[in-house]
């Protein structure tokens, strides 16, 4: 799947939905990384801006959610125990559980970004926007997500009075992490092939499986590469956090290949 250019840098090719579906392809975990690492050193500048404007965003929508949900963040970290009958447990998720879903589709253009670097484009304003008038199938994609793994967190959680309860833990944080690599694709296959959220999840979970592996050592690489780089003063993470959109990109391109009409 993939060719070298000037012999140093890996090309991966386009590919093909059809084929991903049959599980025709296959993926190289190093040529993956390095990609994304390349693309990644020229595409900063576009990614770092759109960073900074969601760090807004997201300060706006945390303030906005605090007046409806309210709960004291300064008295929680300056207390030496936390009284769980007096910690406003709802507040505290309802406003987390909102954030995340208002946040999707300004998350997602990090996302437009890495796919369109897949494909060897440029990113674009027309594209920006184009992205966010997907916004509410992305929210759709991000609520269902929060719903599927909040029913199989539970559910084995309560297997916890059949098994151990530290086994029960286990088998759901590894549920979690599955969960979320099958539906890795949804928001992607949203903004570039235009699927409703349901479809998209669909579609992201028959393509993943067909290639899991490979997904999985990408992705785990890039945990513990996020690990270390957050270890200096997080002065790393300024690279390697759009190295992990665009790897998301590259996984795409080189299962499905972005479409010629995605800006």
């Amino acid at each position: 799947m993939s060719d070298n250019s000037n012999n140093t840098t890996p090309v991966i090719a386009r590919g093909d939905f059809a084929q991903a579906l049959r599980g025709e392809i296959k993926l190289s975990v190093g040529p993956m990384l390095q990609r994304a690492w390349e693309i990644t050193l020229r595409s900063l500048p576009w990614m770092l801006g759109i960073f900074l404007v969601l760090l807004l965003i997201n300060l706006l929508v945390s303030n906005v959610l605090g007046m409806f949900f309210p709960f004291d963040e300064e008295a929680l970290a300056t207390q030496a125990t936390i009284d769980l009958e007096q910690l406003p447990v709802g507040n505290i998720i309802a406003s987390s559980l909102l954030q995340e879903i208002l946040m999707a589709p300004f998350s997602a253009l990090l996302i437009y970004v890495g796919l369109v670097n897949a494909a060897e484009r440029k990113p674009s304003f027309e594209g920006l926007r184009g992205t966010l008038q997907h916004a509410p199938q992305i929210m759709l994609v991000a609520l269902f997500k929060i719903i599927l793994t909040a029913i199989l967190a539970a559910v084995l959680i309560g297997l916890g009075s059949l098994i151990s309860g530290g086994f029960a833990l286990i088998l759901t944080v590894l549920v979690v992490i599955y969960l979320q690599l099958s539906l890795m694709l949804a928001v992607p296959f949203v903004i570039d092939r235009e699927l409703n959220a349901f479809r998209a999840l669909i579609a992201s979970f028959l393509v993943i499986n067909k290639t899991m592996f490979p997904v999985l050592g990408l992705m785990a690489l890039m945990g513990i590469i996020l690990l270390i780089s957050a270890i200096p003063l997080l002065l790393g993470l300024i690279f390697t956090l759009p190295m992990a959109f665009n790897a998301v990109g590259v996984v795409y391109h080189s299962l499905i290949g972005v479409d010629e009409e995605t800006v």
